[in-house]
């Protein structure tokens, strides 16, 4: 790919905050579709949208929306689509950046960012609203896929404005970034005036997720869709000035995709492969030298649920390969095998978890046979390298049940009950068809992660073993079937605030 066409320009907190005559204070949570560990040590890990139980305020929304919720100050910001039009098309290349009041839900203001390509509205894999706001006190940065993004001062006014192309149509609009980093080369710009500060000296694949840590930025290339990025591999960005700490480039080319949040620490950078034996990686954080790759789908600890009567088994260094699957049975001559769901993986507490795809087969390396264990949690310890597997109920029913073993489907509609999504596949549970649903959020010493159902799971990263204590909540956006979210949460002052396709949610114990 040639340098000449530096495609995308995203801010970045590291190259971004040192604009003169700016308040320097960065949200408590910034939220996914990229990943955050808020700095907030507790909030709520049990309510129900359906049943309001602990929900301080509803904001209905205009549509819907995925990127996450900045909140700081007595604001929070985040980005929709405009108001969908009864018989309009399902696709926007509009998004709206909101500032709403955080003691009432009320929307204060709303500015639009229009951008080039439209992108279907609700798609499973991002959208033009996927990449969420950034703001201080002062200023808020509001960001369109489509190929915009904006700063505003605190009272709506517009402060700059810049376009940049976005991806070529034959690629399927899946802008898995953030302000962060997109395609073709990560970009620092200055959040003061719009300028670009510097290109990074590596190129990045549009789906990856580049996350900023202890040694640097790291960032990714390769994946489906014949992404043009090479050499396949990672790579460790200074913040400062965008070059190369070192390169990770892995001697073949089989089943290395930057399609996860590239998640590193003082010590490590970690990766998975999806080939022939999907595995974990562990490189050195300060040099790039593989340490070790770790099996996922060979032996690991693994709890199921019986369906019926919600009892717990706990199968002990299995062999994930044979077991039998209870939700799709494997045929003859097939096996299981293990898919790491793309971006919902972090690092937190000494693992690294993530879901499990269930019934996909898009690895077409891995041996016959399908993924799983079926919705289940996944996590890797990584110093010692122990994998472990906790089925998840599904969803949780009106009446708080739990749901397990069984694919759903959920509609995609409005506040006013009009359709808004533009294809069938934002209508299943995400699992099956492998949404990229949003990047866990840990808070404390809770993990929350949400699915395209509008479940959202409560784990605690400190359970010595991950079984049913580990799991302190299964909650709701909304009814069961009646909800859609692709968003993650955000906390501040022992509130959370979260949202479904309609509406923006407190979620709190009254005082």
């Amino acid at each position: 790919m040639p340098r000449a066409v530096p495609v995308v320009f995203i801010a970045t907190l590291a190259a971004c905050a040192q604009a003169p005559g700016f308040d320097d204070a960065w949200p408590q949570a910034a939220g996914p579709h990229a990943s955050w560990c808020v700095p907030e040590a507790h909030a709520p890990t049990a309510w129900s949208v359906a049943r309001h139980e602990n929900i301080l305020w509803r904001c209905p929304l205009p549509n819907s929306g995925q990127g996450g919720i900045a909140v700081v100050g007595d604001r929070i910001y985040l980005t929709t689509f405009p108001e969908q039009a009864v018989d309009g098309p399902r696709r926007s290349n509009r998004v709206l950046g909101h500032a709403i009041d955080r003691a009432t839900g009320r929307i204060v203001w709303s500015r639009e960012l229009a951008g080039g390509r439209a992108s279907p509205q609700m798609y499973a894999f991002s959208d033009s609203t996927s990449w969420s706001p950034i703001a201080s006190h002062a200023r808020v940065w509001f960001f369109n896929s489509s190929g915009v993004m904006a700063c505003f001062d605190r009272d709506g006014g517009e402060v700059w404005r810049r376009e940049f192309r976005t991806q070529p149509d034959q690629y399927p609009f899946n802008r898995q970034c953030e302000p962060i980093a997109d395609w073709n080369y990560l970009h620092a710009v200055d959040r003061a005036t719009g300028r670009v500060a510097w290109i990074s000296e590596d190129p990045c694949t549009f789906y990856c997720t580049p996350v900023l840590g202890p040694r640097g930025i790291l960032i990714g290339r390769g994946g489906p869709h014949d992404v043009p990025e090479k050499p396949v591999g990672l790579s460790m960005i200074d913040p400062k000035n965008g070059k190369r700490v070192w390169a990770f480039e892995p001697q073949d080319d089989g089943g290395w995709e930057a399609l996860y949040a590239l998640h590193s620490d003082a010590r490590y950078a970690y990766w998975f492969r999806n080939g022939r034996v999907q595995s974990h990686v562990v490189l050195d954080a300060s040099t790039g030298v593989l340490v070790r790759e770790q099996p996922l789908g060979e032996y690991a600890d693994v709890l199921r649920f019986d369906p019926a009567t919600l009892v717990p088994t706990k199968l002990v260094n299995a062999d994930i390969r044979r077991l039998p699957d209870p939700v799709h049975p494997l045929a003859a001559g097939e096996q299981l095998h293990v898919h790491p769901q793309w971006h919902t993986n972090l690092v937190a507490g000494g693992y690294h978890w993530f879901l499990c795809t269930t019934n996909n087969r898009r690895n077409g390396l891995a041996l016959p046979g399908h993924s799983g264990p079926a919705y289940s949690l996944g996590r890797v310890d990584v110093e010692t390298g122990r994998v472990e597997y906790m089925e998840l109920p599904v969803g949780v029913d009106t009446a708080g049940e739990p749901k397990y073993g069984k694919p759903l489907r959920t509609k995609t509609v409005d506040a006013r009950g009009v359709e808004i999504a533009d294809e069938d596949r934002s209508r299943t549970d995400g699992w099956e068809i492998d949404a990229f649903f949003p990047t866990p959020v840990v808070i404390g010493k809770h993990l929350y992660i949400t699915t395209m159902l509008g479940t959202v799971y409560v784990v605690d990263i400190t359970a010595e073993d991950l079984d049913q204590r580990a799991l302190v909540a299964v909650n709701d956006l909304g009814p069961l079937g009646d909800c859609w979210s692709m968003s993650g949460p955000s906390a501040a002052d022992g509130v959370l605030y979260h949202r479904n396709a309609r509406e923006l949610v407190a979620i709190g114990v009254e005082r």
